[in-house]
């Protein structure tokens, strides 16, 4: 926590599929509100698909020169009618009267949300993911970047899913040709209330 930065010159050397999925893999246990788990992830790692996200991103040299970026999705499909949500419920181990009511339950949140609260809710959830994400990353010496700096419309024509997902981040991710310099933050004083 101390050490990891944003990283903004990636050097050439390209991650191994495996250590990326096996970031990806510890990031999916996150927890979630409810456990409904409401993200997906996308992997880019060929240099054309790169330099393509790149232009989503506006532009950002990071994005064309990392390892591996990836693109965190909030899903919207949380609803009665959706089955990801029952199919999510079922995978908790309930019995079927205990997931009824729980899909129940959560449907009467859910369904009563306009589609921009839906997204904002699921994004909320995406959020606590990337920060388990870069630490995760960090601890297998792989620097991160979060870019929060892209075209919507864009970034949703490169990454081609169906309307259930909106792109929350994207994350650079690679090795690093730069050296992060000392951290500058508030002191705890400064931003902890005890009461």
């Amino acid at each position: 926590m101390q050490n990891r930065f944003s990283c903004r010159k990636f050097s050439d050397e390209k991650i191994s599929n495996e250590v990326i999925k096996e970031i990806i893999n510890l990031t999916r246990l996150t927890p979630s509100s409810f456990g409904l788990e409401p993200w997906k992830f996308m992997v880019v790692s060929k240099k054309q698909d790169l330099e393509n996200l790149s232009l989503a991103c506006k532009n950002q040299p990071q994005v064309a020169n990392c390892s591996h970026a990836v693109i965190i999705f909030a899903r919207n499909d949380l609803r009665k009618k959706d089955e990801f949500l029952l199919n999510v419920i079922k995978q908790q181990g309930k019995s079927s009267e205990k997931v009824t009511q729980f899909h129940e339950m959560i449907c009467s949140i859910t369904d009563n949300m306009s589609d921009e609260e839906l997204f904002n809710y699921s994004s909320l959830q995406v959020y606590m993911t990337i920060a388990n994400l870069v630490n995760i990353a960090y601890a297998k010496d792989v620097k991160s970047c979060i870019i929060g700096g892209f075209e919507l419309d864009k970034l949703k024509e490169f990454a081609n899913l169906s309307e259930n997902f909106k792109p929350c981040i994207v994350i650079a991710l690679g090795k690093s040709d730069e050296n992060g310099g000392v951290k500058i933050r508030q002191n705890l004083d400064d931003v902890l209330i005890w009461k």
